[in-house]
């Protein structure tokens, strides 16, 4: 662990930023970390946006992802969690933004800016 940060309730700051709470909190631990650093987080901090600023600060960023947070959504057709075998991935690439559905159980979704199914891009 590098750094942490006491959540207090709504009069905790955390920097500021226009990507809401969550990516507040990862950017602004990530300003303790050095360039090139990995950082994993998950589905209640994660957001494109938050994945494409990482990128910006030279961060490799990887994180499960709520659905509804996917900007564009509707425009990437995931199989349907019935459709896909356990074990199945699907991915869709818009750099630098990776997500990856992934099924297990239940399915999961993530989001990078450093990996995906086939080859990282470390």
């Amino acid at each position: 662990m590098l750094d942490f940060a006491i959540y207090e309730g709504a009069k905790t700051m955390f920097g500021e930023s226009n990507l809401g709470l969550g990516p507040s909190v990862i950017l602004s631990l990530a300003k303790s970390i050095p360039p090139g650093s990995c950082v994993y987080h998950d589905r209640y901090f994660t957001t494109v946006p938050l994945i494409e600023e990482m990128e910006k600060l030279n961060l490799h960023s990887t994180g499960t992802i709520m659905q509804n947070r996917i900007p564009d959504r509707a425009t990437i057709k995931f199989k349907k969690d019935s459709a896909m075998r356990r074990g199945e991935c699907q991915q869709f690439v818009c750099e630098p933004t990776v997500l990856v559905k992934w099924k297990d159980n239940k399915s999961v979704l993530l989001a990078s800016n450093c990996t995906g199914l086939v080859t990282p891009r470390l």
